[in-house]
């Protein structure tokens, strides 16, 4: 006698049997198993059938109808049992039905940081790691292989590069050296937004100085154009057969303007009303139709903007407003800076089915803000610029059949990172070189607790003191070393190792403080593990 049958009906009637080898295959990214639509995406399990628009079936509201015997089926016909029906059965019970549509064809993988700002202190510390390009690239060093990783890593350039008319810098007015680019691009960079309150800070010579330093580097920009008359024209980039376009616009100008003269270099402005100290911009109509002809040349299209208040952790009502409004207009992806800050991550169903997301904010990738931050000392608020992140999504491009070929979002995550700044220990003279830089918090969060682990067994074991020493588990030391007597048993620690157990617990308290302040914000659905790297021979 054939037991009852568990089936589930998707959203179309299409009958789909529930079970461990049921699990459909949803292959939206290499990079995560997450879909995404108004909010946190749906997570597979054992047991869960998905339907034909992706909607997690098995939970709250799951339908299920029981077939109560087998006589029904029987009744078919007596002679299909033992050469259909009892085959296909056996095994293969809760087997699913496939779904034949979407193919995933291709797909590009995306990285975006946020300001990079190169304040004297990072000039600094750029310097004591090395020469020129290679001191730069040093402080990305901890992080360059993410964006090496990805087919398009992203950040803003918050600052000109204008050595020949370079009109000095001071607090608010920055210039860096043609290094700088040149370390982004070694570093996995492959295209900035140039679009800011910054780009001005060297007058309109430096601006268009700069421009051309991009150009020699091979770093491709968005925001600016050639002339007056070629402004707001995307960037189009092309990646495994998937065209990205690029479209980058400033709310902010510090006070500047763009050049008298149409024939030069501008900057796409779009000033929020009655803050542009009277320099002219875009309306809202010329950005969406903007955004509007952008899309139309590309397969997926991203739009950054410099916006919103410094330091504020949320986004300015209106600009919810027209970030919503651009999506709507064509664009899957918006990428936020300006406020110095982490923000919210907001995804966005449009009126046409597009899932889209907004980051409202990516923060600081590279600054000296909040140098002086304690952890436990100061308000949790002094340490967020330092708070920042890593975001990570990919265009898939998939074939319904029928219904054609699409471009469309394939997964959104994001990687804790914090800005080390040893402002504090060079004060207190513990530290000789200035060290700034930005380290992912995932990946350096295991390394802690294993050392910290090791130290605590050290403490309380019966082996002698030297077995594990300071330089860590792998480290050569010789027998009574970092002060340790041979044979010494569970006395407790050395001199050292204490100093280095106090060391070691302090960062990790840092660490998993500022990455629960980070998700806090941003959303902890997303969070996704660090690359793997790869081992040294």
């Amino acid at each position: 006698m054939l037991g009852p049958i568990p089936v589930m009906y998707g959203e179309t009637g299409r009958v789909e049997m529930a079970g461990s080898e049921g699990q459909a295959s949803m292959m939206d990214s290499v990079w995560s198993g997450r879909r995404i639509g108004r909010g946190a995406g749906p997570q597979r399990g054992p047991g869960v059938a998905v339907g034909t628009r992706g909607a997690v079936w098995g939970g709250p509201g799951k339908r299920w109808r029981w077939m109560a015997g087998a006589i029904p089926v029987l009744a078919v016909g007596a002679a299909l049992i033992p050469t259909v029906l009892i085959p296909a059965l056996h095994g293969r019970l809760h087997a699913a039905v496939v779904a034949p549509y979407p193919h995933d064809l291709a797909q590009v993988n995306f990285a975006v940081a946020g300001d990079v700002i190169p304040h004297e202190a990072v000039k600094a510390s750029a310097a004591a790691a090395g020469d020129g390009e290679q001191g730069w690239a040093a402080l990305f060093s901890d992080v360059a292989d993410v964006f090496q990783g990805a087919d398009f890593g992203f950040v803003n350039l918050e600052t000109p590069e204008a050595p020949t008319h370079s009109r000095g810098t001071k607090a608010f007015l920055f210039d860096a050296p043609v290094e700088l680019p040149e370390a982004l691009k070694a570093s996995g960079i492959k295209i900035v937004s140039f679009a800011n309150n910054h780009v001005m800070d060297q007058g309109w010579a430096g601006f268009e100085e700069s421009r051309e330093h991009l150009k020699e580097v091979g770093l491709e920009f968005a925001g600016t154009s050639d002339d007056a008359a070629t402004a707001w024209q995307p960037v189009i980039t092309e990646a495994n057969g998937i065209k990205v376009g690029w479209l980058g616009m400033t709310r902010w100008l510090n006070g500047n303007r763009n050049p008298d003269k149409d024939d030069q270099p501008h900057v796409n402005f779009y000033p929020y009303p009655g803050e542009a100290n009277g320099a002219p911009g875009a309306d809202e109509a010329t950005v969406l139709a903007a955004v509007k002809a952008a899309k139309a040349q590309c397969d997926l299209l991203v739009v950054s903007v410099h916006w919103g208040i410094e330091y504020a952790t949320a986004p300015r009502p209106e600009d919810v407003d027209l970030a919503h409004k651009m999506l709507e207009a064509g664009a899957t992806v918006i990428v936020g800076g300006h406020p110095h800050a982490l923000q919210p991550i907001e995804t966005y169903q449009t009126q046409d089915g597009r899932d889209t997301v907004i980051f409202y904010s990516m923060g600081n990738f590279l600054s000296n803000q909040s140098r002086s931050y304690v952890d436990g000392l100061n308000p949790d608020a002094n340490g967020e610029p330092r708070d920042e992140m890593i975001g990570l999504f990919s265009a898939v491009k998939r074939d319904y059949g029928p219904a054609g070929i699409r471009v469309e979002l394939g997964h959104v995550g994001v990687l804790p990172v914090w800005e080390d700044n040893n402002r504090n220990e060079l004060a207190a003279g513990h530290e000789k070189k200035p060290l700034i830089r930005p380290v992912l918090i995932d990946r350096e969060i295991p390394a802690l607790e294993a050392r910290l682990d090791a130290l605590n067994k050290l403490a309380g074991s019966n082996t002698t003191q030297a077995e594990v020493p300071v330089g860590g588990p792998n480290a050569e030391v010789e027998p009574g070393a970092n002060g340790a007597t041979p044979g010494q048993g569970s006395a407790g620690l050395t001199a050292d190792q204490k100093k280095e157990f106090i060391e070691v617990t302090k960062r990790l308290k840092l660490l998993t403080d500022r990455r629960a302040q980070i998700l806090a914000r941003v959303g902890d659905d997303y969070v996704m593990a660090p690359p793997k790297l790869a081992t040294k021979p």
